[in-house]
């Protein structure tokens, strides 16, 4: 085992005087009120502001984020990239990904699987097969899970390596987001193989040197650190707030009375831990799914895994989270977010529970994942789940957390379409987008895939707000920096939905303002007919100068009647209508982000 040294000692003890004080975790304040915002999923199931609790103090949620992808070879399986990060590809390295998805797809009988403990990817993620250091998507990843409400990612560093290089990456950036005013997640570890020499190397390449300090996740006033015993000696018992982490507790010697314990996974009904008192709930898991070979896939439930999927629905998560909510701890642990990829085995002698049958000896089967069904990511894929499982994430937290009561108007506003934009200085009704996320993209994938790319961003959209009179609806946006010719391809939409009105839609919107190609003051209103079908219901006011835009819509125009209405607003730039709603997550830029929309409450 790893000896802590003297001087580590004397740290741990001087930091004791602060971690005394410090009984609470400091977590960044969401800088743009995303619980605010409303969503409709692509199964047609709202998020709508106002009709959660109110934003309740004490409340935690962390997700299992995994960073060994790449890690362990691509082709076939190496011990480990240099330092614990990512492997240099090789000329051999021709085939992967393995997908299992598309390998059943192609033969569903005798699936062509990778070589023996090579990693498979269960299905491809929306993002593509990327690795874990692509800061592109390490900024999107936190992006996403800042508006769902996450406050910690815990690291799966449970088969030893803690992958140093690759949790460097995530924690810089981060710390970029953060320095840019944005409320990244902290961090923390699950340790579980060889926990003596990972807590030590944990210890000594991280906390002993205060590496990244301001992204550390606090638990009664100490870092988080969730381990199993074995490895605790009295100086990391006195810097961590330890909990030993591992699946399942019914009948489980590991988790005894619940002591202490956090699963990372449990069977429906789920146990909770507790640190105070059996009577006050500390911790609960909830999960997506669990393994392949318990035959526990996403559509679990009522105690029985169906013979027909409905993979997409989350009913597993859903059972889960209401187990959760009955509860009511303190935290919520999550699994999980981009796990992706699981090694293949193969059955021995005594065969091997897969699927709801035992597998032959010498057959396939791998414990963790296997194809959408036998999963546990809530991160977008291009498969059947698409991105279900993250606006079900996003609405169970609000759930859990609670949530802020949207803005309402009940003032008129005059708004003079003008080009000067100094009278919308006073309208309270005003929204905020991340600065900073059209960043392009350009880095190697997995396996054979040398690169992808993505140079799509364009106008950064930052601010806007919306106003109103008797007769318009205004509309005001802000980007970053000076907006480019109009003329460009799908150049700033504005995406416009009156709650309540029924009738054809795109995505959840009847109306779209088209700035584009018009002439200096003025925008086109069209209407959906269903599908990417619109139709022009005519020319409203519309100014554009520098980094500003202004737009009025008549009233009469949205079929609004009376003072009392709330619409769902959202801006675009460079993001084509047939991409789908899906794809705001990740063409051009999106205000605000994904599928979520701004609320504006008229009353």
């Amino acid at each position: 085992m790893n000896k802590i040294t003297l001087t580590a000692c004397t740290a741990i003890l001087a930091a004791q005087a602060v971690f005394a004080q410090q009984q609470t975790t400091p977590v960044a304040v969401p800088p743009h009120r995303a619980d605010e915002w409303a969503a409709t999923d692509g199964l047609g199931r709202s998020i709508t502001p106002g009709t959660y609790p109110a934003p309740r103090d004490g409340k935690y949620v962390g997700i299992f984020y995994f960073i060994w992808q790449g890690a362990h070879g691509y082709d076939r399986h190496v011990a480990g990239g240099p330092g614990g990060g990512i492997v240099v590809k090789t000329p051999a390295d021709s085939v992967s990904p393995y997908d299992i998805t598309q390998l059943l797809k192609a033969n569903p009988d005798k699936p062509q699987y990778g070589p023996l403990h090579a990693f498979h990817h269960w299905g491809e993620p929306y993002f593509g097969y990327y690795l874990p250091d692509d800061e592109w998507v390490i900024r999107k990843h936190a992006q996403m899970l800042m508006d769902a409400g996450i406050d910690v990612i815990i690291f799966d560093v449970t088969n030893g390596p803690i992958y140093l290089p690759i949790v460097k990456k995530v924690a810089e950036t981060y710390r970029k987001l953060r320095a840019e005013g944005e409320a990244a997640p902290s961090i923390s570890f699950i340790v579980n193989s060889g926990p003596k020499s990972t807590v030590a190397n944990l210890y000594k390449e991280i906390y002993s040197k205060e590496l990244f300090k301001d992204l550390w996740f606090y638990w009664k006033g100490k870092p988080l650190l969730l381990c199993p015993p074995e490895a605790v000696t009295p100086e990391i018992s006195a810097f961590f707030s330890i909990r030993q982490s591992w699946a399942w507790s019914k009948g489980q010697e590991w988790f005894g009375d619940g002591k202490d314990k956090w699963t990372w996974l449990d069977h429906t009904p789920q146990n909770y831990g507790w640190h105070e008192s059996k009577d006050k709930p500390e911790q609960i898991s909830v999960s997506v799914a669990e393994h392949p070979v318990s035959n526990i896939g996403r559509s679990f439930h009522d105690g029985k895994q169906p013979e027909k999927h409905s993979t997409g629905r989350g009913l597993y998560f859903n059972e889960q989270w209401k187990r959760a909510l009955e509860v009511d701890p303190e935290f919520v642990f999550v699994t999980g977010w981009n796990e992706w990829v699981a090694m293949r085995f193969t059955a021995g002698s005594a065969g091997q529970d897969f699927l709801g049958r035992k597998a032959k000896e010498g057959e396939s089967f791998f414990v963790d994942l296997y194809n959408a069904e036998f999963s546990r990511d809530a991160e977008p894929g291009n498969a059947v789940t698409a991105d279900h499982y993250y606006y079900q994430l996003a609405g169970f937290i609000r759930q859990f957390k609670g949530a802020r009561q949207p803005q309402q108007a009940t003032r008129k506003d005059k708004i003079r379409v003008d080009g000067a934009f100094g009278d919308w200085a006073g309208i309270k009704t005003r929204y905020t987008d991340d600065k900073g996320d059209v960043q392009h993209r350009n880095h190697p994938g997995w396996g054979r895939i040398q690169s992808y790319t993505n140079t799509s961003g364009r106008n950064d959209i930052v601010a806007g707000a919306v106003a109103a009179d008797a007769e318009n609806v205004y509309f005001y946006v802000k980007t970053a920096e000076d907006m480019s010719a109009r003329t460009e391809p799908d150049w700033m939409r504005l995406f416009i939905q009156v709650e309540g009105q029924s009738g054809p839609q795109w995505e959840g919107f009847r109306f779209i303002v088209d700035a584009a190609a018009q002439d200096a003051k003025s925008a086109i209103l069209k209407q959906s007919g269903g599908g990417n079908v619109w139709t022009d219901k005519g020319k409203v006011q519309c100014r554009q100068q520098g980094s500003e835009m202004e737009i009025a819509v008549p009233k009469k125009m949205l079929g609004i009647k009376g003072e009392a209405y709330t619409l769902q607003v959202k801006w675009a730039d460079n993001f084509p209508l047939n991409a789908g709603a899906i794809g705001w997550l990740d063409k051009g830029d999106a205000a605000p982000n994904a599928r979520f929309r701004y609320r504006y409450v008229h009353r």
